[in-house]
């Protein structure tokens, strides 16, 4: 059961009640605006993260992509009051897998701090289903998809079988875990003796020609090619499976 008690005054019916509710009023609404605050930061994190890792997916060509974002707010963001425009959050220089943190800054109330987040993704990739010795290749039959739990280290994975299938073991590989590019050799696009198509380039001149490699090289590599129409022996670069490229 409620009490009201009233005490006249100069002729002025004051309620004690009230007098004591507008006290506690204004603590009552800076507590509402750090929640608000609070969620605020929560929230818009979440979702410049989300975003980050549907980009990553995009690029990496990756239909199966699962994650769970873990935001976490300094305890000093009690003293903040919510930001009436969308917060100014700093773009990530790397993957968001793992521990992340981010500069955020509201500039109509002049504060900033910083928030970190734990970011849990799961992908659906391409992954050996044995253990393999530097100097194997891959082959297809080696390969199988499994959903892998990414972390911070996970850097320069490679997500598409082409780019894997073919290709010569550098470090050894794990079964069942993430492929990266420093596990696996630059593929031989040409080796000694291979037809190979020699492709010329200058300022507004494109011409191809039957070659025979003198070199085997991979990818970036200087080769020498033989132009079996005129004789000469040029550097060329392999670009692709027997095809080279050379700039006059």
């Amino acid at each position: 059961m409620g009490y009201c008690v009233f005490v006249r005054w100069g002729g002025i019916a004051v309620s004690c009640f009230l007098i004591f509710f507008s006290c506690l009023l204004p603590l009552r609404v800076c507590a509402e605006e750090s929640l608000n605050a609070k969620q605020q930061l929560e929230n818009q994190l979440t979702q410049l993260l989300s975003q980050e890792i549907a980009q990553w997916q995009r690029q990496a060509g990756l239909k199966s992509v699962e994650h769970n974002i873990e935001v976490r707010v300094p305890s000093g963001a009690v003293k903040l009051k919510i930001c009436p425009e969308p917060l100014q959050i700093d773009t990530g220089g790397g993957l968001v897998f793992g521990n992340v943190q981010r500069k955020v800054l509201c500039a109509s109330q002049a504060w900033s701090l910083f928030v970190r987040a734990k970011v849990k993704v799961t992908a659906r990739l391409p992954v050996a289903n044995r253990a393999m010795k530097r100097g194997e290749f891959i082959g297809a039959k080696d390969i199988e998809w499994q959903p892998i739990v990414l972390g911070a280290s996970d850097r320069d994975l490679l997500t598409r079988t082409d780019d894997i299938i073919g290709r010569q073991v550098s470090r050894k590989l794990r079964r069942h875990r993430a492929i990266q590019l420093h596990h696996l050799s630059a593929p031989q696009w040409v080796n000694i003796g291979d037809k190979v198509i020699i492709e010329a380039r200058s300022q507004g001149f494109y011409a191809n020609m039957a070659g025979e490699a003198l070199e085997s090289g991979g990818e970036g590599e200087a080769i020498r090619v033989k132009n079996l129409s005129s004789g000469k022996v040029i550097t060329a670069f392999p670009t692709a499976k027997g095809r080279v490229s050379t700039v006059f």
